[in-house]
């Protein structure tokens, strides 16, 4: 934080002594002292000048006239005329104005010194702006500097190149540097489709260094009014957390509200609780009001309550959550009231064998339409281990796998019967991982690595299932449910390459390529489900393809697919690209995600190109930032947003431009600045 420059007026002289002076002409007559001409003072922290000079040595009383300034290693102030009292420490200061380091520019009719911590002024300005012409200054017409911490100044307005923009009642100006201050942030407004035009202000409260709190109020001229509250804290590294709640006020009457958050706090013991929230009144609020496109077209809302405990031999997780969805023009509910999972890791019986255990225990609530179902369920999965390797580049993975599980109503069909369901299964796997083979490739002279290697890791396994097909008759809402109810073979390998790259003084390997593709194989496909509990109906499964390309961190290349071998279409395929050339002022993010779904709603963010990256021109104090969403599918853009920063002589002016098509309010735009040591607001709902 800047001081100002008040600062230098708590020049002290010491008390009772005489300061030296040197003048062309000196005279003294009883307590008073009088010197003229080039009248020097050296003092305790510097020197002072002026024509004239007059001081009472009973009363301690200093006056200076006449070309009066200060210089000393901080800074200078100059005036029409100063007095000071080396006694008691009162400075009073005409017309004066002056510059001190770290670089605060002021003027004041009157600058009085209180103590040498407080200063009053009246008619005065500043500005940190260090131009021989400012940009911008502060002009009020009383204030009170406090040393090392801030500015408190009444009316005043703000002045762009002597314009008069912005009138402030009260302005609290921060000055200390390493400590952060409450008061209002800069006013944000702007102008949107929806919105309409639309003014807000924000206060900051910061009491300790490790908590703050932001209080907002914006009017919106189309919609009506909005009050948001948002805190954030770190206790320590296990607690901390944050939170934000806005309410809106129509017009027209009615409410709507927004609740996220997020909390964790460590209880000792290796007890933990976490939480996050994601609450909204309607999916309309979301999407009438966000400008930012990822939470303007999102349609599942997740909050959660975890209780963990955690050791050596297992971890214990009992949690209560609400995931709200909006699909195909509905709202459903889904809750765990509680869950309990109980999981014991493995642990070693004799020899190779290995033993693991999990118990899920849960109450399940769904609500749709206004009619709510409940399901009460336990499952109990216990796991043989048994693995070892017959040779350095073979692993043999073996395990016997049991699923017994009661629920309290079961479905014939598609109707519910209220019958409870139980569950004995068990399955067989075993894997074989190898043998591993790899080569390596020898470049001497080649700066980017001297040798590389490429390991080729093949893999096949099988499950054994006595095929007793329950998963008709369970009423599934999660994978958990899921169990192999077929026999099944696996298959896949996966390519690496490995590069010797220099970090900092030595050469050490990292995998710059990896290429992994599997799938599965059914003898008897009749009855076989995917854990999501859709049938599978072929004997091979999707292919699963993926690819990560990563030869430096300026530059990677991520593929992940799914590719449905009998319909030849891809049911999801992501490419993604991230550029950031070294030494360059630009950098750039290209996304590529296409997949297949039966509500309409999700192919605005499923069947997409997104385009965004950015410029950084230092020089200019420019930074620019794009994002460009394509609808792959229909041929047209979803949105494009242009986001830039402009630091301007010590003037930060921000902008954003959002279009989105695919709504009826279109356009958003805003525009805000901020100064030094004050921070801005922002749209909470524009990201």
């Amino acid at each position: 934080m800047r001081k100002f420059l008040f600062l230098l007026l708590s020049i002290t002289l010491i008390a009772g002594e005489l300061p030296k002076i040197t003048a062309n002409y000196q005279r003294k007559i009883g307590d008073v002292l009088e010197a003229r001409g080039d009248v020097e003072l050296t003092l305790e922290e510097g020197k002072a000048y002026a024509d004239s000079l007059r001081i009472n040595l009973k009363t301690g009383k200093v006056v200076l006239k006449g070309n009066v300034s200060i210089i000393y290693k901080n800074g200078f102030i100059a005036g029409k005329e100063a007095v000071y009292n080396f006694k008691s420490g009162e400075t009073l200061f005409k017309d004066a104005w002056g510059w001190m380091k770290p670089g605060i520019f002021i003027q004041g009719k009157e600058i009085k010194g209180i103590s040498k911590k407080e200063f009053h002024f009246q008619e005065g300005s500043f500005t940190p702006c260090n131009q021989a012409c400012p940009l911008w200054e502060l002009q009020t017409a009383r204030g009170k500097y406090f040393v090392d911490d801030h500015i408190s100044a009444w009316n005043t307005v703000l002045k762009i190149k002597g314009i008069p923009i912005l009138y402030i009642p009260y302005f609290y100006y921060p000055t200390a540097k390493k400590k952060r201050k409450s008061g209002f942030l800069m006013p944000k407004f702007g102008y949107s489709s929806n919105k309409g035009y639309y003014i807000g202000e924000d206060f900051y409260w910061a009491p300790v260094n490790w908590f703050d709190l932001t209080l907002s109020f914006d009017y919106l001229s189309n919609l009506g009014y909005m009050g948001t509250g948002e805190y954030r804290y770190i206790a320590d590294e296990g607690n901390y957390g944050h939170a934000l709640f806005s309410l809106m006020e129509y017009k027209e009457g009615g409410y709507d509200y927004l609740l996220r958050g997020a909390e964790v706090h460590d209880l000792g013991k290796g007890w933990k609780l976490n939480g996050n929230m994601d609450l909204v009144s309607s999916y309309e609020f979301l999407w009438s009001l966000s400008t930012n496109y990822i939470r303007a077209v999102q349609r599942f809302f997740y909050s959660s309550a975890y209780l963990t405990k955690s050791w050596m031999g297992g971890s214990l997780v009992i949690k209560s959550d609400e995931q709200r969805s909006f699909l195909g023009g509905k709202s459903v509910i889904f809750r765990h009231l509680p869950e309990i999972n109980l999981t014991l890791t493995r642990k070693k019986i004799v020899g190779p064998l290995y033993f693991s255990q999990t118990v899920i225990g849960d109450y399940f609530q769904k609500e749709e339409k206004g009619k709510r179902e409940t399901l009460g369920r336990v499952i109990y999965k216990p796991t043989l281990y048994l693995t070892f390797a017959p040779a350095p580049w073979v692993t043999l993975d073996n395990s016997l796998n049991f699923h017994m599980a009661y629920y309290t109503d079961s479905k014939e069909g598609k109707i519910k019967t209220g019958d409870p369901l139980k569950i004995f299964s068990y399955s067989f796997s075993t894997t074989l991982t190898g043998p591993i083979i790899y080569r390596i490739y020898k470049t001497p002279g080649f700066s980017y690595s001297p040798k590389f290697k490429h390991v080729i890791e093949p893999e096949i396994s099988f499950t054994f299932s006595p095929g007793l097909s329950y998963f008709e008759r369970i009423i599934s809402y999660d994978a958990n449910d899921y169990f192999p109810q077929a026999s099944f073979f696996s298959f896949g390998v996966n390519n690496r390459l490995i590069a010797k790259r220099k970090i900092k003084d030595e050469r050490v390997p990292v995998e710059i390529l990896s290429f992994s593709v599997g799938g599965n194989y059914y003898p008897n496909p009749e009855n076989v489900y995917s854990p999501y509990g859709t049938k599978i109906n072929h004997n091979f499964s999707s292919i699963n393809f993926n690819v990560r390309f990563s030869p430096n961190s300026r530059m990677s290349i991520y593929w992940l697919a799914q590719y449905e071998p009998y319909d030849k279409y891809f049911l999801y395929n992501s490419i993604s690209l991230s550029l950031r050339p070294k030494n360059f002022p630009a950098y750039a993010d290209l996304n590529y995600f296409t997949t297949k779904s039966s509500f309409e709603e999700m192919l605005l963010i499923s069947n997409q190109m997104r385009l965004s990256g950015g410029v950084n021109i230092s020089p200019l104090g420019l930074n620019v930032r794009g994002i460009w969403d394509y609808d792959i599918a229909n041929r047209k853009t979803r949105q494009y947003t242009i986001f830039a920063t402009l630091n301007f002589q010590c003037l930060m002016f921000i902008l954003r431009f959002s279009y989105l098509p695919f709504r009826k309010e279109k356009y958003f735009f805003n525009i805000s600045f901020s100064l030094p040591q004050v921070g801005v607001g922002i749209d909470r709902f524009g990201g």
